[in-house]
């Protein structure tokens, strides 16, 4: 058993390595690495090396949203066990109605997320297909990703320096303030 998690280990688990070694040169979906390993992804983050991420409470989604909306065009990501699907938009901003956080723009991209959906929000500094990339994750109840918002990145495919600024200004007060 393992005293991490309280998962059982089995003779297939010994034969792999541990997940913290994965993780020091991973840049794949951290999904499906959880999947191989039988957690959740959010512990998956909670393994990654170093000052790689920060975890602060859910209830600072709107917050950090409409912080988001802000920095122009961000890439918004939303993905199943089939599906994979983005939007390169402006955060519009959110507002509470029936239970849900609504959000709508002119150019078509909006939503709904359940009030109270969102547990935990995950900053995240990491390789991801052979390049660095700087991302907001928000996870429900269960430790498994709603969506993420990626810093948007250049022409040149250099991510766009004035969102890389807000990503760290952001990150740093929030961790600060929820003690990360």
């Amino acid at each position: 058993m393992d005293g991490a998690t309280g998962l059982s280990l089995t003779s297939a688990d010994t034969d792999r390595p541990p997940i913290e070694r994965r993780l020091e040169n991973f840049d794949g979906f951290l999904e499906r690495l959880a999947k191989e390993y039988g957690l959740a992804t959010l512990d998956v983050v909670r393994r990654l090396p170093g000052e790689t991420w920060d975890i602060v409470p859910g209830e600072a989604m709107v917050e950090i949203l409409g912080d988001i909306g802000d920095w122009g065009k961000i890439l918004f990501i939303t993905e199943g066990a089939h599906v994979i699907s983005g939007v390169s938009a402006v955060m519009p901003a959110v507002f509470e109605h029936d239970g849900y956080h609504h959000f709508f723009s002119p150019d078509g991209f909006g939503g709904h997320i359940a009030c109270g959906a969102c547990a935990h929000i995950a900053f995240i500094d990491r390789r991801f297909q052979q390049r660095r990339s700087l991302s907001i994750h928000f996870y429900d109840d269960t430790g498994e990703p709603m969506f993420k918002v990626f810093v948007s990145r250049e022409l040149s495919g250099e991510m766009n320096p004035g969102q890389v600024e807000r990503y760290f200004a952001l990150r740093a007060r929030l961790a600060t303030a929820n003690g990360s």
